[in-house]
């Protein structure tokens, strides 16, 4: 099962609230299905939850009661068999089936002032042409609408309900998309489907921890290959020193520094400092590793 599939079965078992939102989520059912008119009204989905759903919607606010198919793949096409109940259909929902573009018929939303309709509608839209990618893998959501005014006046509904989305054609097909994950737990929380929302929420943290850990895991490992870079580079300096003079021909506090860089190769400068007697700061050790370049100099200058 993919995520979209939990998504829409989760979504299946709700309720609508009221009257109103059960009509727009049906709106949005039929609209976005594979024919919606008085020739042919037909919806695809590889889901039985989906169909029943569906069929479910229809029965209970026409009294039309839908049949489902079976295609050789398993599908379930749901269609409506006469003309007489496609006609009824149509005319529930204020369609004439003489439209010559299809189009969201608005006077379905009742309560609009809470936005209840659009989040139903929404839903019903969903569970035909919608899918989300596992959050594990990806953020991404997507609604695949085949009518461009259809998509054109879908998209003014996301924005209605402050859901900013982008688009793209594919395959002849209007595709509103987003791949904020901000963007999609609101589109979660707005169809209902708490479950998934608060998954995609766990999903999202447990991302943000991984991510913090890997780069402070980075950085850690940066600053030790630093350390040991500049061990190698500090030992080398002195054992070229040395080919040359005796560490007793160096005063006492630059030879207490070249015996722990030799004795410690892997140890930074903070603690280097802490380790001579008396402690030093970096930079009090850092001017001593100055002085022993100023010496290799004068070594290599003669």
């Amino acid at each position: 099962m993919s995520f979209s599939s939990d998504i829409k079965e989760e979504l299946c078992e709700l309720q609508p609230a009221s009257a109103c939102c059960k009509k727009a989520e049906a709106l949005g059912m039929l609209i976005f299905g594979r024919a919606f008119s008085l020739s042919e009204m037909t919806f695809m989905t590889e889901l039985n939850c989906v169909a029943m759903h569906y069929c479910n919607l229809i029965y209970e606010l026409t009294g039309v009661t839908p049949v489902i198919s079976y295609s050789k793949a398993g599908n379930h096409k749901v269609r409506i068999d006469t003309r007489e109940d496609r006609k009824k259909i149509l005319e529930f929902f204020g369609y004439t089936g003489k439209e010559i573009s299809l189009s969201i018929n608005f006077a379905n939303f009742e309560n609009t002032e809470e936005s209840c309709c659009f989040s139903a509608f929404l839903r019903g839209a969903f569970l035909v042409c919608g899918s989300i990618t596992n959050p594990e893998k990806e953020y991404h959501l997507e609604f695949s609408i085949s009518r461009i005014k259809l998509a054109s006046e879908f998209t003014s509904v996301l924005n209605e309900i402050e859901l900013n989305m982008k688009s793209l054609t594919r395959n002849n097909a209007k595709i509103i998309y987003c791949k904020e994950a901000d963007t999609i737990e609101d589109c979660l929380g707005r169809i209902g489907a708490t479950k998934s929302f608060f998954f995609m929420m766990e999903t999202r943290a447990m991302k943000q921890v991984k991510n913090k850990i890997n780069r402070r895991t980075n950085f850690e490992a940066a600053n030790l290959s630093r350390t040991i870079e500049a061990g190698i580079a500090q030992i080398e300096l002195i054992e070229h020193i040395l080919s040359k003079i005796k560490l007793t021909d160096m005063t006492e506090d630059l030879a207490e520094l070249c015996t722990l860089r030799l004795e410690n190769p892997e140890a930074s400068i903070d603690e280097l400092g802490k380790m001579m007697s008396p402690p030093l700061s970096r930079s009090a050790v850092s001017r001593r590793l100055k002085k022993l370049k100023d010496i290799k100099e004068e070594i290599d200058n003669r």
